[in-house]
């Protein structure tokens, strides 16, 4: 067998490809980043930025019950079905006080008696309670709170021209520092409202069913963990 040695300059190449192959490979979970224009608010220092593309079957809380109930990652997407008029939801495992949330919502169903949308300082016990930031198919949104078996409005529902109705893709941002809590659909500042209910919690990503089922897919989820003075 025919065998030779590597020059300096041959190691330092294989290295650098090594590196890049690893890099390509891996998802990018984490980076630094300084500050955060948010409209209304102003401009916040944030100490980690987290991106979850979904692409894991681990990224997110799989669920499943009798009742057909399913959320879970799927083909790339995270998937959140009920056939069950109420509130489900899937949460994650980390716990944050103040953080700005934003993920990509699609429907999968026609109907538009449905909803969805992301969960702040979500109790960890999974019982439900926290706040949730919800749009609908019929171009409506609300800032919710869920206590016990009630989700109710801390804003009530009501209609923006920033949401896309039907089947189409809208971006949701939520904001929760401290006492202040604040909802952006597709960029655009919607709703602002203060409440000191809950100070921290898990993220969720929430739906709900009216007399239909919901089928929603939910993507590229970015969590910016903000510095309050």
């Amino acid at each position: 067998m025919k065998t030779r040695s590597l020059n300096r300059r041959e190691v330092f190449l294989a290295a650098v490809f090594l590196l890049l192959i690893l890099s390509l490979a891996a998802p990018v979970l984490a980076k630094p980043q300084s500050s955060l224009a948010l409209a209304g608010i102003g401009t916040v220092t944030v100490s980690n930025v987290q991106v979850e593309a979904f692409d894991l079957p681990e990224a997110w809380e799989h669920y499943s019950n009798p009742n057909g109930t399913e959320l879970g990652v799927e083909q790339g997407v995270y998937r959140a079905y009920t056939p069950n008029p109420g509130y489900a939801w899937g949460l994650n495992t980390q716990s944050y006080s103040n953080l700005v949330s934003e993920v990509e919502i699609t429907p999968l169903t026609i109907y538009t008696d449905t909803a969805a949308g992301v969960m702040c300082r979500a109790d960890t016990s999974n019982n439900g309670d926290g706040y949730y930031f919800m749009i609908n198919g019929n171009g409506y949104y609300s800032i919710r709170i869920g206590r016990g078996a009630d989700v109710a409005a801390l804003v009530d529902w009501q209609r923006s021209k920033a949401i896309h109705s039907g089947i189409d893709r809208n971006t949701v941002r939520a904001v929760c520092l401290n006492h202040q809590l604040a909802m952006y659909v597709n960029g655009t500042l919607v709703a602002q409202i203060r409440d000191d209910t809950y100070s921290s919690g898990y993220v969720g990503l929430a739906i709900a069913a009216g007399d239909n089922g919901v089928d929603m897919a939910f993507d590229n989820l970015t969590l910016y963990s903000v510095q309050v003075p």
